[in-house]
């Protein structure tokens, strides 16, 4: 699974995951999101800023310990819902 997160988001942001938790949450993460929206989609939205986790990118709040705000974020990204 790592070298599959590595094709997605690159070696330097995998290696910037450091442990195997941090590795797991976000290849489930973008593997949800990839089922309704696509794998291109769902990289961008990985790594990218998002209002869900306190306007931090999913991949960073995973990092910083915030996992449960990435999920939250992954769930409103296929709902359709959007903060304002």
């Amino acid at each position: 699974m790592p070298h599959a997160l590595t094709k997605v988001i690159g070696p330097t942001l995998t290696n910037w995951l450091n442990t195997d938790e941090h590795r797991d949450q976000p290849w489930n993460l973008l593997r949800l999101v990839t089922q309704q929206e696509g794998p291109y989609v769902a990289a961008a939205w990985l790594i990218g800023m998002n209002p869900h986790p306190n306007n931090d990118s999913p991949l960073n709040a995973i990092r910083n310990g915030h996992s449960h705000d990435a999920r939250s974020a992954a769930y409103a990204q296929i709902n359709g819902c959007h903060a304002n």
